[in-house]
């Protein structure tokens, strides 16, 4: 019995080591998503914690998306009606939307407020590219995506800036007044200048996964 346990001891750190190499062995991510939980913090792609996210923003998108079916929980849905944008003043349904409602977001009645409840029928969101502090030309930029109840102090701050946004340092933490997921954007400090020589190949490196709408051919 106790060799059994042994070789079962055994084998479970011979599978241990197995999985690190196997890990290690992986290709670098093209891109990175960093998910904010409620009550938690930002969870990074390794599936660690951080309470607080410093970073700079390289790079913004803004997203609308139209849901034709009601939200269920373990089902996975894809929009009929989106656009991912760099531009909010200027939002059309994408070419690629299976059942797009107009021809503009502005003056679409499902991007009104009011449309469902007190909201929007149709989600608004903002997508960050971020780098951490430290970057260097090797960095993959992660992506966190920030939902309607937490782009008004992003966007109060964005509007506020007196220099580009990739200039800065910006502290992202969750407001622990609520139960549900809201961000917090504040101004940390100015980038180093260590980053600067990298900025601009990491905007480009960015490119794809900030830009990456739901068509999933």
């Amino acid at each position: 019995m106790s060799n059994a346990l042994m070789n079962l001891q055994d084998l479970r750190a011979s599978l241990a080591a197995k999985l690190q190499e196997q890990r290690a062995a992986l290709p670098p991510p093209t891109s990175a998503r960093i998910r904010p939980i409620a009550k938690e913090g930002f969870k990074l792609p390794d599936e660690s914690i951080l309470e607080e996210l410093e970073g700079i923003v390289v790079d913004i998108r803004y997203i609308n998306a139209l849901y034709v079916k009601p939200f269920k929980r373990g089902e996975i849905e894809t929009p009929g009606c989106w656009v991912v944008s760099p531009d909010a003043n200027n939002m059309a349904p994408d070419e690629k939307s299976t059942k797009p409602r107009a021809e503009s977001c502005n003056g679409c009645p499902l991007n009104e407020f009011g449309s469902k409840g007190n909201g929007k029928a149709c989600k608004n969101t903002v997508r960050l590219a971020i780098i951490p502090p430290d970057a260097d030309e090797k960095t993959v930029p992660y992506l966190l995506d920030l939902a309607p109840t937490s782009t008004s102090p992003f966007l109060k701050l964005l509007r506020g800036l007196k220099v580009p946004i990739q200039t800065v340092v910006l502290k992202f933490s969750l407001d622990s007044k609520v139960e549900y997921v809201k961000v917090l954007t504040e101004l940390q400090s100015p980038a180093p200048d260590s980053v600067a020589p990298f900025i601009l190949g990491l905007i480009d490196k960015a490119q794809d996964s900030i830009s990456r709408g739901y068509d999933f051919d």
